[in-house]
């Protein structure tokens, strides 16, 4: 009786209906690979195009703005990964990092205003919380 969860305590009563059993057709899930700055960047322009309809031309400057944005990001987060490979960052370094990307992102949207006619600038102001692989504290 041991062997199958005693008389049925425990969770599941023992026969693989327990917290966290899985059935027997379901494959564990790999972890995806974090995407490149390059993918970030087109998927990002892809979404602005879509929502904004971008030119030829403001979809190449979106896009190398974007790209850009996403090189800042990922340097800065491998240099920080590289200093915390063993330590936890304090709460001060942890604001000081939204605020660095927050800044950032401030820029960049800065720049994108100089790119969408008024009217472009007007939907993205209203949807960019829904653009993805955003990594700011505002968005």
């Amino acid at each position: 009786m041991a062997q199958y969860g005693g008389y049925g305590g425990g969770y599941g009563g023992g026969y693989g209906r327990g917290y966290g059993s899985r059935s027997m057709n379901q494959l564990p899930s790999t972890p995806k690979k974090p995407l490149t700055p390059d993918q970030i960047a087109e998927e990002q322009t892809k979404w602005l195009s879509k929502k904004v309809k971008l030119t030829e031309d403001q979809s190449i400057s979106i896009e190398t703005l974007n790209l850009d944005h996403a090189l800042k990001l990922s340097d800065y987060q491998e240099a920080f990964m590289k200093i915390h490979a063993n330590s936890r960052p304090s709460p001060q370094e942890i604001q000081q990092i939204r605020e660095t990307v927050d800044k950032w992102q401030t820029e960049k949207d800065e720049k994108f205003k100089g790119i969408l006619t008024p009217e472009q600038w007007a939907i993205y102001e209203k949807k960019k919380k829904g653009m993805p692989y955003t990594q700011t504290s505002k968005n």
